[in-house]
């Protein structure tokens, strides 16, 4: 290494040593290294410089965040827009000559022609038309095939327990009940598109499959009545009901009261197991664990059982020998169970 690196690199650890913060000594990395630095070149270049070197994933967030607020977001072969190339832009911008023509919209009509042929117009494009949901088509087919289940148990049930014989009398009087369906499962798509909610059509809708329950039971018993029904009007009402879930979620613009509650849950849940959307991958949610059980088993009392091979099993997993970062990690959790008695000794100002 020359005169020259050393002076450079003490020049950089002078300049990271008032820093706080991993995010600011990151973002400093960045501002001196080549703009196409990768992750991995700016945590070797802070473990160079004798700093702490952040997680991969705490890393990225950051060059990630610094790359959108400088204009970096879109790399993939398109020129950046630096200050430099900004101001070249703008230089260009002064040296366009005066004579070039106006605009075809600062034209009169009766020059338009001239100066700008109607053939060579762009034409306008179309709206773009709302994304179809995907995936409500199958289940409205599955609702309408459930439909031949139902249509089956009310012919039956209206010849053996109604004692109707006649065809044309008894097509007429058991179609009302499928017919009926097919019209609650139609405004309850109307409803669907119209406001967000299938209306009171869901609720004849469940009435009608009450009904067809009473009449599969009646017909065919428990076992065989409860299969009719599973695979008829209910089957049929649930398809209906997740594609209509389907094309809310596709078109609902706001978010209720009942969603925003369930979301709240789903996330408090993900965070109590470790599973929290912190843009870490499941190796390094694995070794963390793993560091920070190490930790605890190093201070844990000697009775604890098995404590030596649960040590270095999870010494081990948390991978702390070959990386210098989760190695810093797992001291530092380590620092604080051990002074955790400390943290109610230390005097802070009042906020008042």
């Amino acid at each position: 290494m020359t005169t020259d690196e050393v002076g450079i690199l003490t020049d950089h650890s002078a300049a990271l040593a008032p820093l706080k913060t991993q995010t600011a000594k990151i973002e400093y990395a960045l501002e001196h290294l080549p703009r196409g630095c990768t992750v991995e070149d700016v945590r070797r270049w802070l473990h160079k410089q004798g700093q702490a070197v952040p997680t991969s994933s705490h890393t990225r967030a950051i060059v990630n965040k610094w790359r959108a607020r400088n204009g970096m977001t879109d790399t993939a072969g398109h020129a950046l827009l630096t200050p430099e190339l900004l101001a070249k832009l703008d230089e260009a911008d002064k040296a366009v000559p005066a004579e070039l023509p106006a605009p075809a919209a600062a034209l009169p009509a009766a020059e338009l022609p001239a100066a700008l042929p109607a053939t060579e117009l762009p034409a306008a494009e179309p709206p773009a038309k709302p994304a179809k949901p995907a995936g409500a088509k199958g289940f409205y087919a599955v609702a309408l095939m459930s439909i031949g289940v139902s249509v089956d148990t009310s012919w039956r049930f209206f010849e053996q327990r109604l004692g109707i014989t006649d065809v044309v009398e008894r097509v007429v009087l058991f179609s009302v009940m499928e017919a009926a369906l097919i019209a609650c499962g139609w405004a309850m798509r109307g409803g669907v598109r119209r406001d967000g909610r299938p209306g009171p059509a869901r609720l004849v809708a469940w009435a009608l499959t009450a009904f067809a329950a009473f009449a599969a039971f009646s017909l065919s018993g428990p076992v065989a009545g409860g299969a009719r029904v599973l695979l008829g009007p209910v089957l049929g009402l649930v398809m209906l009901h997740l594609a209509l879930g389907i094309e809310i979620r596709a078109s609902r613009q706001r978010t209720t009261t009942w969603a925003r509650i369930g979301r709240e849950l789903r996330e408090r849940l993900l965070s109590l197991l470790g599973l929290g959307d912190d843009g870490r991958d499941a190796l390094a949610r694995t070794r963390d664990k793993a560091a920070l059980r190490a930790a605890k088993l190093a201070i844990a009392s000697p009775w604890t059982p098995r404590r030596k091979a649960r040590l270095r099993k999870a010494l081990h997993a948390s991978h702390v020998a070959h990386d210098p970062v989760q190695r810093d990690r797992m001291l530092r959790e380590l620092g604080v169970l051990q002074h955790a008695d400390e943290l109610a000794k230390i005097s802070q100002p009042s906020p008042w």
